[in-house]
């Protein structure tokens, strides 16, 4: 779940631009700050870091002000920096503080600090959401539209068999069938090759991540660390491969 918010955060704050612009509130409708709360997100105090050792918590400046994911991110980078004496100059961006969050999450895990870092994460997620959407949560899937490429969008009706997929970028929508038709042309794609995330393959397939490092492990599926972030990625051609091969077997069984 860490790991999925971590993905989560960043699709999300990605909109924020979006959503700055237009200026909607979704938590203080009447403070009429230009930008809303989705500039405040996107004005974080943690350009610069700190000294290792002497992070703290981040508190927003104002007591209604949501908290930038940037700065609750670098908090607990630079915490875990401090305890594994890991420190850094790389100037902090969301991408990279995520990066480095998700290639250490099964180390931080094992730790007492662990279920303090998942709530936080959950808490951020949610007050982005509640910020883009005023509490409607998109779903936001790992299959690309067929016209653009865009990852397609749960589109929920008021009746669950009018419930449709949606390209947020030419808006070409999908039927089920539609939407399982592109979900297979991706998986089956032989355009894919190259190494993902480990949680980038697991949101793909729908396969449990344990799955995919039992894969791993027994050498079904190569994977790496990506020399720049650490983070570890897998073959997805192997992961494809698997998904397909087992899926099938259970059909036939």
């Amino acid at each position: 779940m860490a790991r999925s918010n971590l993905d989560t955060l960043r699709q999300l704050t990605a909109q924020l631009p979006a959503e700055a612009h237009r200026g909607m509130h979704a938590w203080r409708g009447g403070d009429h700050l230009p930008g809303g709360d989705a500039l405040v997100l996107l004005t974080p105090a943690a350009s610069q870091r700190g000294r290792i050792g002497q992070t703290q918590r981040p508190t927003p400046e104002l007591p209604n002000d949501p908290v930038p994911p940037l700065d609750m991110l670098v908090f607990w980078e630079e915490l875990w920096r401090g305890q594994t004496d890991q420190p850094t100059a790389l100037r902090p961006t969301l991408d990279q503080v995520a990066d480095y969050l998700d290639a250490q999450l099964h180390r931080i895990a094992m730790t007492r600090i662990f279920p303090h870092l998942s709530k936080d994460l959950a808490q951020v997620v949610h007050q982005v959401e509640n910020v883009l959407h005023d509490g409607v949560r998109p779903e936001v899937s790992r299959v690309p539209c067929w016209e653009c490429g865009a990852r397609l969008v749960k589109v929920y009706a008021r009746q669950a068999q009018y419930d449709h997929w949606e390209c947020p970028r030419c808006h070409e929508a999908y039927d089920q069938g539609r939407y399982e038709r592109a979900k297979y042309d991706h998986l089956a794609s032989e355009g894919a090759d190259r190494y993902v995330p480990v949680s980038e393959a697991v949101a793909a397939t729908g396969r449990p991540e344990q799955t995919v490092r039992t894969w791993m492990r027994t050498g079904a599926v190569d994977s790496q660390r990506n020399p720049a972030t650490g983070r570890l990625m897998v073959w997805w051609p192997d992961v494809r491969h698997q998904h397909l091969a087992k899926g099938n077997r259970r059909r036939a069984s």
